[in-house]
């Protein structure tokens, strides 16, 4: 490998497992990221920091857990601690350019807006710009991408406009999210404009004689679940299989995830179900062949040989998942704490291969940072750089993997998910623990927090979170040994 190669991060949006094919049997079509798996490594254990937006993507920018870094929600929500994120010479874009890389951005932000007020007082707007990055800036969430100036002026640039903004809503009305059938070719969509962007700064940057990095943010395939013709064609009429824990009874199941719970449960069949669904895998799909876009533009510049692929999601989706649950965070469940994760180097080093080790999305900054040769805060980062494992050096390495759930939606909560082997416990401060056997129970069904013959493996999987929370300064891990009648009496 080239000692300075370029590097871009791909980055999707509410992906979940089933929706990649490398991943294991399923009806979605990811060719080009399946390729990538195929010509990378893939790890097979990777979880998120947080199932949510802006609190993963902070993770992202500064290789610590949401507790260490302070989004702690989406921002400008209640439950958020830092609703901009701060400009400092520690996050990852001016890592990299202290290294002598140029540093570029396109897509979902979602760590700041470009708003002078926050709750009625003063605020200092937070964009890709103000860390350093060139290229695009869209404030805010953003829904699909498809609001923004940049995009618009674009369509009307190239004559696209103006059908991409009504897109036709085709999915049957009972159907979860809907869906919404995009009446353009996919290299006008958003996803598109995304790829158009990242090339034009690829060429803009091979014109200096410094190393590049790129972090490439897809809208999607977070609602809406919007897609071309063609996309929605291929799954018009595939039949979708039931989640093998479709039928677990969410409503009369005690739990945080009563908070997020579809309201029309219900009334809605799986084949309401399964009409979003194919909506949702047409959006992956759709997406997919956009990074497919962008590995034959590197081919076809000789650009590939020199530059690293890196490609994970944000967080997962339930999509009906656990008897209808939708959305994500208010549960420890698989569906959006799992994540894809897999790293393409081009001298091929890690090619084909599988790792099963616990990765998190907290490794992300270390490896990027290790693969540049640039300098961190080892001290300061909640994560370790992976690249040895993708190298199949024999090296130390956890065995456990935490997630973290603070709230969402102007609700806060603190929640603790840790997996060690195939055992998952996870705390809830305002309901009961919960603990799942992944080898008995991989669908996470039956919780055994009051199952006397799990009675040793709940106190070993508490001593092991009381002791992740000791090793990254959580501040709630006092509160957690008064839940667990451990903490010192006063006097």
């Amino acid at each position: 490998m080239p000692d300075r190669p370029n590097i871009i991060y791909i980055m999707t949006d509410q992906h979940r497992l089933s929706a990649v094919g490398a991943y294991g049997p399923t009806v979605c079509e990811t060719p080009n990221i399946d390729r990538l798996a195929a010509e990378g490594m893939l790890f097979e254990n990777a979880y998120c920091a947080f199932p949510v937006c802006s609190p993963a993507r902070g993770t992202i920018m500064t290789g610590r857990f949401p507790h260490g870094h302070g989004i702690t929600a989406n921002i400008h929500e209640v439950g958020c601690s830092v609703h901009e994120l701060e400009d400092r010479p520690s996050l990852l874009p001016r890592r990299l350019q202290a290294a002598g890389y140029s540093t570029g951005y396109t897509g979902k932000w979602h760590l700041g807006t470009n708003s002078t007020s926050a709750f009625g007082g003063s605020n200092k707007p937070s964009m890709p710009a103000d860390m350093g990055f060139e290229g695009q800036g869209f404030p805010g969430h953003g829904g699909s991408g498809r609001g923004y100036p940049e995009y618009r002026a674009w369509m009307q640039r190239n004559g696209y406009a103006p059908k991409q903004y009504a897109p036709r809503k085709t999915a049957r009305p009972g159907a979860a999210r809907g869906g919404e059938t995009l009446e353009i070719p996919a290299e006008h969509t958003v996803p598109g404009f995304l790829i158009h962007c990242t090339i034009e700064m690829i060429e803009q940057f091979q014109q200096r004689d410094a190393p590049w990095f790129i972090d490439l943010n897809f809208w999607g395939p977070h609602n809406p679940y919007e897609a071309t013709t063609e996309y929605v064609e291929k799954y018009k009429d595939i039949e979708i299989p039931k989640w093998p824990n479709y039928e677990w009874p969410s409503r009369e199941t005690p739990g945080p995830h009563q908070v997020k719970i579809h309201w029309d449960q219900e009334t809605l069949s799986w084949s309401d179900w399964a009409e979003t669904i194919r909506y949702y895998y047409a959006r992956a799909s759709m997406i997919d062949g956009q990074i497919g876009r962008l590995c034959a533009y590197l081919e076809q510049a000789g650009l590939l040989e020199n530059t690293v692929l890196l490609f994970s999601a944000d967080h997962g989706e339930t999509l009906g998942s656990h008897g209808g649950l939708l959305d994500k965070g208010w549960h420890h469940f698989e569906e959006t704490s799992r994540i894809p994760m897999l790293v393409r180097m081009p001298d091929a080093t890690g090619a084909g291969k599988r790792s099963d080790k616990f990765v998190s999305q907290c490794d992300v900054y270390p490896t990027v940072l290790d693969i540049a040769g640039a300098e961190w805060d080892r001290d300061a980062v909640h994560g370790t750089s992976f690249m040895p494992l993708v190298r199949g050096e024999h090296v130390p390495w956890r065995d456990c993997v935490v997630t973290e759930f603070l709230g969402l939606g102007n609700f806060a909560t603190t929640m603790k998910m840790i997996r060690h082997g195939n055992i998952k416990y996870g705390f809830n401060a305002v309901a009961e623990d919960e603990l799942y056997d992944l080898a008995k129970d991989p669908h996470e069904m039956r919780n055994l927090v009051k199952d006397p013959d799990y009675r040793d493996t709940l106190e070993q999987m508490r001593e092991r979170l009381l002791a992740w929370m000791a090793e990254t300064q959580d501040p709630a891990r006092r509160m957690v040994l008064w839940r667990f009648g451990r903490a010192p009496t006063r006097g």
